[in-house]
C-alpha cells in the first residue's frame, strides 16, 4: 500500500478550506489513518512536502507508530519542517538521491498583549522540546542536541539526514528532483473562509423550508392546493 503525503500538513476541518478554496494540495490525518490497511500489510508513504502544522503531523505520526504492519517512510523530493515529524511515525526512513530535509524551530502567528506573546512564548519552546523528543527517540541522540539543530535550521541532504539518524537509507535511483517552500497562507484567512462557508451551507440547507412555506402562501392566495 503506497500512501501519498503530498503539500501542506492541516487538520481535518481545515483540509477542505485549503483544497476547495485555495486550490492546494494538502494531507491530514484523515487522509493517512483512514487508508491504513486493516490487516496489517506493508505500508510506504511518499513523501513530498513543505511541511505545515505541528498538531496534525504528530498525530499521523503516532498513527503510523501505533499501526500493526511495517511502515517506510521514501522521501522522494523534500519533507521539510513538520513533514520530518510524520517520517519519524515510519519503521524505516528512505532518502531519494537529491532530496532533502530541513528542521527548525516552530513558528506561529500570536499577537495580543505581553501576556498573550508570554504564553505563546511557552508554548513554542513546549512544541520545539516535543519535536526534538521525536528526533531523539528515533536516533538515539540527545534532545538538545536536536534543539541546537533546529535553532540555526539546518537543511539536510539525504546523505547528512542517514548520518544524522533521522533516515535510514539511500534509494539507489537517481532522479533530480527540485522543489522549494511555498508561502503560507494564514489561519486567519482560512478560518474566515471556513466560517463563510459554514454560514453559505447553512443557508442552502434552509432554502428548501424557506421555497415550501412560500409554496403554502402562494397557494392560499391563488386558491390553490399547490403552487409549481
Amino acid at each position: 500500500m503506497i500512501i501519498p503525503v503530498k503539500g501542506y500538513i492541516t487538520s481535518n476541518d481545515y483540509a477542505p478550506i485549503y483544497r476547495d478554496w485555495f486550490g492546494m494540495t494538502v494531507v491530514s490525518p484523515s487522509d493517512i489513518v483512514d487508508k491504513l490497511p486493516n490487516d496489517g500489510s506493508d505500508v510506504t508513504l511518499e513523501i513530498a512536502s513543505d511541511g505545515g502544522e505541528v498538531d496534525p503531523a504528530t498525530e499521523i505520526c503516532n498513527a503510523l507508530r501505533a499501526y500493526s504492519g511495517n511502515v517506510t517512510a521514501k522521501v522522494v523530493s523534500n519533507a521539510y519542517s513538520a513533514a520530518t515529524i510524520v517520517a519519524m511515525g515510519a519503521n524505516t526512513v528512505q532518502m531519494a538521491p537529491g532530496a532533502k530535509m530541513m528542521i527548525h524551530r516552530a513558528s506561529s502567528d500570536a499577537s495580543g498583549n505581553v501576556n498573550d506573546i508570554n504564553k505563546a512564548s511557552g508554548m513554542l519552546q513546549t512544541t520545539d522540546n516535543a519535536i526534538a523528543e521525536l528526533y531523539a527517540t528515533k536516533t538515539g541522540k540527545p534532545a538538545d542536541d536536536f534543539i541546537e539543530l533546529m535553532d540555526s535550521e539546518t537543511w539536510l541532504t539525504a546523505d547528512q539526514a542517514i548520518e544524522l539518524g533521522i533516515a535510514d537509507e539511500k534509494l539507489d535511483f537517481d532522479a533530480p528532483i527540485v522543489n522549494a517552500v511555498g508561502p503560507i497562507i494564514p489561519h486567519q484567512a482560512v478560518q474566515r473562509i471556513k466560517d463563510l462557508k459554514d454560514e453559505n451551507d447553512k443557508l442552502h440547507g434552509q432554502l428548501p423550508k424557506q421555497n415550501d412555506l412560500l409554496n403554502k402562501k402562494l397557494a392560499i392566495f391563488y386558491g390553490k392546493k399547490e403552487v409549481q
